[in-house]
């Protein structure tokens, strides 16, 4: 079903003309990234790539921009050793971020948010953000989550370690609230690695520290807690993004 509104647009949905139009009197695009890798028994591997698809819809309906395709596969090094799982170089997820900004600029984009929801993606779209600076004119927002802690106040678990997580309360909370088809509740388990210096300071991957690819407890997950964390990061997001346009170029 195409997408279209005064204030956002579908752009897979939509034709080359309906996306003209919108790019001159709205400049800006949002680009989901998500990833394709394992996330525990429970949970489909296009767990990240669906969330991502779902917040830049409702934050487009909720500020403004042209929804770009969801990236389906990003910087997943950590998980190459479970079977489906897919992951670019960093190199490479940094090149195709790249070349989708300047196919954006050519196109009279003038700003440009990239959001993620697979925790491994923030590095290398901050350091092709900092490269694209000299070579296009679109100013680049980028959001993982943003006051993430402030959003699970009413969690019923503990994160693993601060900002890292994986297949757990949260993430098993959306997905029950956005696709509960694809969750089996009767696989979720709770499963805390223990530290790993070898992990912070080596190669070691964290898929290697894990029994079940699930970093936390997915076991008290609930749809009603999804849809109050996903409407509150929707918020969260589109309120950064609203304040950015409106900031000084």
């Amino acid at each position: 079903m195409k997408q279209l509104s005064n204030n956002y647009i579908d752009a897979a949905t939509s034709t080359w003309q309906e996306c003209r139009d919108f790019l001159r009197c709205h400049p800006f695009a949002i680009l989901p990234l998500g990833a394709t890798e394992q996330h525990g028994l429970h949970l489909p591997q296009n767990t990240d790539s669906l969330i991502a698809e779902a917040l830049a819809l409702q934050v487009g309906r909720e500020s403004v921009g042209m929804i770009l395709p969801t990236i389906p596969i990003g910087y997943s090094w950590v998980w190459r050793d479970y079977p489906g799982s897919l992951t670019f170089s960093f190199d490479t997820f940094r090149a195709v971020i790249k070349d989708i900004v300047v196919s954006l600029d050519r196109n009279g984009c003038r700003a440009l948010l990239i959001l993620t929801t697979h925790g491994a993606n923030p590095q290398p779209i901050k350091y092709a953000s900092r490269e694209l600076v000299d070579h296009t004119s679109i100013r680049v927002l980028r959001a993982f989550y943003p006051n993430l802690s402030q959003i699970m106040t009413d969690a019923d678990s503990t994160i693993w370690q601060n900002a890292n997580f994986h297949a757990e309360e949260f993430e098993t909370s959306l997905m029950l609230y956005l696709h509960p088809n694809l969750v089996d509740m009767t696989k979720a388990v709770s499963e805390y690695p223990p530290y790993s210096l070898a992990y912070e300071m080596s190669t070691l991957p964290m898929g290697a520290l894990s029994e079940s690819g699930v970093f936390g407890d997915a076991t008290v997950a609930t749809a009603e807690k999804g849809e109050r964390w996903f409407n509150l990061c929707v918020a969260n997001i589109a309120k950064v993004w609203k304040e950015f346009l409106d900031s000084p170029k």
